[in-house]
């Protein structure tokens, strides 16, 4: 299937049901991070179209709940070296156009904040803190709020991760 999906299509296809998401996850104290993710959600009936997109991509994964399935990439350097220029390259139209500007913008400032490294090395336990760059953090934060007015409301669901 994936050989009859074509860029034009991919961009189509997301202007209608895809979605640029940024969130902030606070933990008790001081600690936060910010995530991206591209996402699109259907029919679970028509799951061999996400797969068919994830293997144009080569990245991301799929999951299943209820009657829904969705194609999420949440992995900063993959929307960094994948996901924003095919749409740089495949623009978009009308308000998602819009909304991806922002969301490409977001990702980039998230990967200019990410740590470099795991806290893997011999010898250090618990977390290793990130320094955020404090106008990154404030453009964030503004980010986020002019991304609202893309958002719809939606209900919520749980996703049940079936393999990559």
């Amino acid at each position: 299937m994936a050989r009859n999906i074509t860029a034009d299509y991919i961009s189509g296809f997301v202007d209608g049901e895809g979605c640029f998401n940024i969130t902030l996850r606070k933990d008790k104290g001081k600690y936060f991070y910010w995530k991206a993710n591209f996402v699109i959600e259907i029919r679970k009936d028509d799951r061999l179209l996400l797969s068919a997109i994830k293997e144009f991509f080569r990245a991301g994964t799929l999951c299943q709940a209820g009657e829904c399935a969705r194609y999420q990439v949440s992995d900063t350097q993959i929307l960094l070296d994948k996901i924003i220029p095919f749409f740089e390259k495949n623009s978009l139209i009308g308000k998602k156009k819009n909304d991806f500007i922002l969301w490409k913008e977001a990702v980039e400032i998230i990967g200019r904040n990410k740590k470099k490294k795991n806290n893997s090395e011999k010898g250090l336990k618990g977390f290793q803190t990130v320094t955020w760059n404090q106008i990154d953090l404030k453009r964030l934060k503004a980010i986020r709020n002019e991304m609202l007015v893309y958002k719809g409301g939606g209900k919520s669901r749980v996703f049940k991760h079936q393999g990559s």
